[in-house]
């Protein structure tokens, strides 16, 4: 492609992709953020609009030009809601929406982009490509992806995301005999896609049942569950006993409080932020406390239908606090029987002391009117703890035993994400409780013996592609059945164990119910993994070349040709101090490790150290964070290294481009520092920066301002 200008020097849809964005947030039905936990994933919205205009040459018009970003980013419309005392901003045509990627403008734009490399798919690196949003819209867009990443977590994503759909689209394969034998299973099969649910011909007689002359065949995502379905089967005889029910009614978590025991009067406590368990409109429920018989602590009760008490919002609002004030409070726990105060540093050294504990509160149910809170039975919380006596014999049959690989140290820098450590939390297996690491251990055991008859049936690319995607619902599964998970009062639901990208202390949390059709089951999981792929799926076009997927630093990325080969280097590079992107994975890592060693070697390899690549001093390479922690407390080496290290990553990225190549970095902080940080490597990396437009300011310094905006609004040419 000849020297010429980009759209994206001159100008860009930066309200339109913003405002998609936004939107794009708000999709968790098959969008790839629900594959599995990734930090700070790009909106698929902003990296499409950001490939786009890069590729793409200005047509050299102020005409031309609005009518080509019109057709990326289509229009903004204001609209009013249907009480008419709202107005919002929302784009109408373009491509950029969810749900336009599939738009008949996408056709067109891919042939523009070949018709400007010649004839040809532009080759398109990502070094540090995370959890693949980028990838997968240079994907969609036609072109010949490599997309690195050190983290083996990131690696595992990518592809599940890209390589998978891409290599086994539109591929099937017999059903395994054991489908064929559940009717459940085959009447959903055999019915798929028919609103009318009649039974399609090719499968089945005119009574509904099998023609078995033809095994029927499937494709990916329904041998994931037909897989997926045998390993719950399987799981459940096992682990049924562990989660009883009581009268018929299916138990939808368990809410938990940790306690610690009064350094005063020697009674147990119970550590409660809020004391409510359901607060909507028409729905409130709290728990109530009183002094049990014996003396030793806290009765647990519930009160259905609170009463709203107040004239006004703001009287309700306070009167509704003070009626769900748990004992904690920033000053620490306050004990509900002699009022003393066990402040945070008590709590802590109790923690570290292993003298923390906790106790079950209550139990939710799905009633025929909805969610029902009761107090739990003498058999749930017996068998709660039943459940610790198990755990020897099942991860006996698992590599490694029970994750006891060391939790990060909490401290400054991108380590302040972390505090479970001060508290005891020190280890892996420590942040789930005996049942939940019961479930997770049967579930892993079962998948793994999956993996070997799987293997056994297919082809090691089917038996792979099934395997990892059922190994992503384990993931996901494992985020939904931590003890760090909140209870939503608004909306009676748990929360995952990220709700946001850090592991913070909590003192009451919900445990799910795995085998059950449940938020944060294994079927709910598997389920949600197979809709999201279905977006990397409708990324992959015929033709559209295979990606590159590698594990490495970007500092290295030894295993490729980095000779002038790429047309464009796009990336989102990690966030200075922001995000410990492999202390937070470590979370997975440790499961999929003893998921996968000794089967799949190709992704098994990938697993082989303990935990996940962090900083080697010794090798100057590794993951590239503002870790002080990670040299004994030392910011300015700190910050030296990370910037040295996005340096030779941004040298590497020069030497890979062509002649003509463009470098495009999405980055977003607040601090001024990580942005004079990011600039003084790209340009030391001698890339030349060419400013024709201004799209964002920076905060900090005028002078730091301009170069980030530069540098955010113009890609950066390789020097000549």
């Amino acid at each position: 492609m000849a020297d010429d200008t980009r759209l994206i020097e001159v100008a860009f849809p930066l309200k339109q992709a913003s405002l998609d964005s936004v939107h794009e947030k708000n999709v968790r039905h098959g969008h790839i953020s629900t594959l599995h936990i990734w930090p700070a994933r790009r909106p698929l919205a902003a990296a499409r609009a950001a490939l786009l205009a890069t590729l793409l040459p200005d047509p050299g018009t102020p005409e031309a030009r609005q009518k080509l970003v019109e057709r990326i980013g289509g229009r903004v419309v204001k609209t009013v809601d249907k009480n008419g005392s709202k107005v919002k901003e929302e784009t109408v045509g373009g491509v950029l929406h969810w749900g336009r990627e599939s738009s008949p403008d996408m056709d067109w734009f891919r042939e523009q982009i070949r018709q400007a490399y010649g004839g040809r798919a532009p080759k398109v690196l990502d070094p540090f490509a995370g959890g693949g949003a980028i990838p997968l819209e240079a994907m969609r867009l036609g072109c010949e992806v490599t997309a690195v990443d050190i983290n083996p977590v990131a690696w595992f994503i990518l592809k599940c995301t890209l390589e998978y759909p891409q290599k086994l689209a539109g591929q099937t394969r017999p059903l395994p005999d054991f489908a064929l034998q559940s009717p459940e299973f085959m009447e959903a099969f055999l019915h798929q896609g028919d609103k009318k649910g009649k039974t399609r011909k090719k499968n089945a007689t005119s009574k509904g049942q099998i023609d078995f002359l033809a095994v029927p065949e499937a494709d990916l995502a329904w041998h994931v569950r037909a897989w997926g379905q045998w390993v719950l089967d399987q799981a459940k005889q096992e682990l049924g006993r562990f989660y009883p029910t009581t009268d018929g009614k299916p138990t939808v978590a368990y809410l938990w409080a940790r306690t610690v025991t009064c350094k005063h009067c020697r009674k147990t406590i119970p550590l409660l932020k809020t004391r409510w368990l359901a607060k909507k409109d028409k729905k409130r429920a709290r728990l109530t406390m009183t002094p049990n018989a014996d003396g030793t602590g806290i009765e647990f009760g519930i009160e259905q239908d609170v009463p709203v008490v107040g004239g006004n919002a703001a009287q309700k609002r306070a009167h509704d606090k003070e009626l769900g004030q748990g004992t904690m409070s920033r000053s620490g726990a306050k004990c509900p029987l002699c009022q003393t105060i066990m402040t945070m540093e008590d709590i802590r050294l109790e923690g570290r002391a292993g003298r923390l504990g906790t106790v079950m509160t209550a139990v939710v149910v799905d009633g025929p009117k909805g969610k029902e809170y009761r107090v739990p039975t003498e058999d749930e919380v017996q068998m709660a703890h039943a459940a610790a006596q198990e755990l020897e014999r099942v991860y006996a049959d698992i590599p490694f035993g029970i994750p006891n690989e060391p939790t990060p140290k909490g401290g400054s820098g991108a380590s302040r994400a972390f505090s479970v450590d001060g508290y005891g939390f020190d280890t892996w297996s420590k942040l789930f409780t005996s049942r939940q690491l019961l479930a997770i251990g049967v579930l892993i055991r079962t998948l793994r013996r999956a993996g070997s008859e799987i293997q056994r049936l297919y082809n090691p690319e089917w038996a792979e592609g099934v395997f990892s995607l059922l190994a992503l619902s384990m993931d996901r599964l494992v985020d939904f059945n931590s003890a760090f998970l909140a209870w939503i009062i608004s909306v009676e639901a748990i929360r995952n164990t990220f709700g946001r990208y850090a592991l913070p202390m909590n003192w009451d949390f919900s445990e799910a119910v795995p085998i059950n059709s449940v938020r944060g089951s294994w079927a709910q999981t598997t389920e949600a993994i197979l809709t999201s792929i279905q977006t990397s799926f409708g990324a992959i076009l015929h033709g559209t070349p295979p990606p590159s997927i590698v594990q490495d630093s970007a500092i290295s990325m030894q295993t490729l040709d980095m000779n002038g080969q790429y047309d464009l280097v796009i990336t989102d590079p990690p966030y200075y101090d922001a995000i410990p992107y492999s202390d937070l994975m470590d979370f997975f890592y440790v499961w999929l490790r003893r998921l996968y060693t000794d089967q799949f070697a190709s992704v098994a390899a990938a697993f082989r150290n303990d935990l996940s690549p962090k900083w080697d001093t010794g090798r100057r390479n590794g993951e590239l964070i503002d870790d002080a922690g990670r040299f004994g407390g030392d910011k300015t080496e700190s910050k030296r290294v990370y910037e040295d290290g996005m340096f030779r990553a941004f040298n590497r990225c020069h030497e890979s481009l062509r002649v003509n190549g463009r470098l495009v970095i999405v980055f977003a902080h607040k601090q001024p520092d990580a942005w004079e940080t990011l600039v003084s490597a790209i340009i030391r990396a001698g890339f030349v920066v060419d400013a024709r437009r201004v799209f964002i300011k920076s905060p900090g310094s005028v002078d730091l301002a301009e170069r980030a905006k530069i540098l955010r609004s113009q890609p950066a040419r390789r020097a000549q």
